[in-house]
């Protein structure tokens, strides 16, 4: 049987590189035989007004769309249930300045096609897609749908493909049509394969047949996936650039290009900071990699024992972030770390669209907004900071703009001291010690039994010899037998006794999806973390440890990161000054997922708050270098645009 055979096809209109889809639009033939040449489709209703329909497509359309382009009015197709002759009728002077060599008229009723830009192809018309370079390389696989799959993969990991958004129209079943989203390499996507980062196991499994629970419900709502995003192999805990052996790591585009991307969610993180063609990418979060804290808070967590593989790279990439309440959305169909913490969220530069992304994944888009606001702040004293330095005196300013808007004072606390008074354990222990190997003993095992070991037995099967594993997996591979039964049981007794506690006593779980309480926690330093720094050997992560990293996964309630501002630090790279993000984590209880980015979107529109743009800064008011995000009246610079 022969095999079947087909082509990709990139075309250049000006300085811009496209991508021809290889499926055609079924429609009645049209035109000649003209080869990828570019085309409008537009829709006019009525014959007398045509013209003036025309006119403002054409202007509306180069407003709305980063897709189309004056250069794909080449050729026209105009689809109407009015007569060629009529319809034709002052449309020729309009199009005449653009140099439109051919206009073609299709009846409504043989089929609509979308308005927008094609190439006509042998008198077809296939969906034109813009190609992007993927200079911070966040991504891993980029995608271009087919039917009801994503069976192609445009065939260079160097250029991201995205259709027109002139396609999708929003509708109350698919409120979210259009827009464009990337996803973590270890979550399924029906027609590709997942990854994890990790060439062997990309080579052991086929093709996904079924989409992660989470991706086809977002598909439901017209999320577009435009690609897989980077993650560390097997979303383990990892260094770049030294731990990163498979596939480099991405680049964090703020301050000099050279700091840590940091958790595991990277590439997500990379994508939304680096590109203004993207509108959100999805991640996990389960643990934490390295993020700069300050000198206090790193000989506190100098294990290396965290969790935050979304929050972590929020923060240091600036970018709103969260890490749901556990279960708040299906990890059916996406490679574990652990049952325990694993959770899908997602980052955005604005907190509107945080709002509309937690509604998405977490809630319904027309859920009504609960009118209560929290009514105490929870300032853990412990874990922050007790200098002044420039950056302390941002996150301070968010503080107080917080409490202004809430009218209400922080309280402040110490987790520690309120578990010294009412821990519900006899032994006389501190929290961080009763805490110290909990996520070692409870949390590794399940990588191990239901991840790690399985592969390397497949793998092995398959092809006589072991896999590659970058280097953290080859120390886990020796460290995860060390864990015994009893100390499994053991960890999770103990994280189960933190949890029962910590919603008595410091942040209760949500009534009726309203939380009354908030927990802030500095989630950025001011100091720069280089990707570059040469390492004595992996990273080596078991979990060993308790920071305030894992207080939101112990007690399975929701966090949110909040890029607040931004300070300057001298680059050793760049020899220059650079500006650094300012993050604040902001929890709430379990099950105020939706309410509490709803609360933030508040606070932002009524404080007068901006997102964050794309590239090195993510605020642009230099007059302002330091202020709170609820001062900056700029979206951002984008300094590494351009197109193939």
């Amino acid at each position: 049987m022969p095999s079947h055979l087909s082509a990709s096809i990139t075309v250049r209109l000006g300085e811009i590189a496209y991508y021809m889809h290889q499926v055609p639009e079924l429609t009645d033939p049209i035109g000649t035989d003209q080869i990828a040449a570019p085309c409008t489709v537009f829709t006019i209703h009525d014959s007398a007004t045509a013209k003036n329909v025309l006119s403002e497509s054409i202007e509306r359309f180069g407003r709305s769309d980063d897709v189309w382009s004056p250069e794909f009015l080449q050729d026209v197709v105009l689809q109407s249930t009015s007569s060629e002759a009529s319809i034709l009728d002052g449309v020729e002077d309009l199009l005449q300045p653009y140099n439109t060599s051919s206009i073609y008229t299709s009846s409504i009723s043989s089929g609509v096609l979308n308005e927008g830009p094609y190439f006509l192809n042998m008198r077809r018309l296939h969906p034109a897609y813009r190609l992007y370079p993927d200079y911070a390389g966040a991504f891993i696989a980029p995608t271009v749908s087919t039917e009801d799959a994503y069976r192609e993969k445009y065939p260079s990991s160097l250029a991201v493909a995205v259709p027109s958004r002139l396609y999708h129209k929003p509708t109350p079943e698919k409120p979210f049509a259009g827009t464009r989203i990337g996803v973590k390499d270890i979550m399924d996507l029906s027609g590709l394969r997942t990854g994890a980062s990790s060439r062997a196991y990309t080579e052991l499994h086929g093709p996904r047949t079924e989409n992660a629970e989470v991706i086809q419900k977002i598909l439901e709502l017209g999320f577009i996936v435009v690609g897989k995003l980077k993650t560390s192999q097997f979303a383990d805990s990892e260094w770049p650039t030294c731990d990163y052996v498979d596939y480099h790591a991405p680049f964090n585009p703020r301050a000099d290009g050279y700091q840590t991307t940091s958790g595991s969610s990277c590439g997500s993180a990379a994508a939304v900071a680096s590109y203004e063609w993207l509108d959100f990418a999805l991640g996990t979060d389960s643990k934490c990699y390295n993020t700069p804290l300050s000198s206090r808070s790193r000989k506190k967590a100098n294990k290396g024992a965290a969790l935050g593989s979304i929050r972590s790279p929020a923060a240091v990439q600036g970018l709103c972030g969260i890490r749901p309440s556990l279960d708040a959305v299906s990890f059916k169909g996406i490679l574990p770390y652990t049952k325990l913490a694993d959770a899908v969220g997602g980052f955005v530069r604005d907190a509107a669209s945080f709002a509309k992304l937690s509604r998405a994944l977490y809630g319904s888009v027309n859920d009504p907004k609960l009118s209560k606001k929290p009514r105490t702040i929870l300032y853990p004293v412990e874990y922050w900071p007790k200098t002044t330095t420039e950056h302390d005196a941002v996150l301070e300013s968010f503080i107080v703009k917080m409490e202004q808007y809430l009218g209400v004072q922080r309280t402040r606390i110490s987790i520690e001291e309120i578990w010294a008074e009412t821990k519900p354990v006899t032994e006389n222990t501190t929290l961080e010690k009763y805490l110290e190997h909990v996520f070692e003993w409870a949390a590794n095992p399940p990588q191990s039994k239901d991840v790690l070991y399985p592969f390397i037995t497949q793998y092995k099967e398959a092809y006589s010899r072991d896999p590659a594993l970058n280097p953290q997996l080859q120390f886990k591979r020796g460290y995860l037998p060390t864990v015994t039964d009893e100390q499994e049981k053991e960890g999770v007794r103990r994280w189960n006794v933190f949890k029962a506690w910590y919603e008595v006593h410091i942040l209760p779980p949500a009534t009726d999806g309203f939380s009354d309480t908030l927990l802030l926690l500095p989630w950025s330093s001011g100091k720069p973390d280089y990707r570059d720094t040469y390492r004595d050997g992996p990273q080596k992560f078991t979990g060993i440890g308790f920071f305030f990293y894992n207080l939101s996964p112990y007690s399975e309630g929701p966090e949110a990161i909040l890029p607040v501002g931004q300070t300057p630090f001298v680059s050793r790279i760049t020899n220059s000054t650079e500006q650094l993000p300012a993050s604040i984590g902001i929890s709430s209880g379990k099950g105020s997922d939706v309410m509490l980015t709803d609360f933030i979107a508040d606070l932002m529109s009524g404080t007068n708050g901006q997102g964050v743009g794309v590239g090195s800064l993510a605020f642009k008011d230099f007059d302002n270098i330091g202020s709170s995000l609820l001062d900056t009246q700029s979206t951002g610079q984008f300094p590494l645009t351009g197109d193939l």
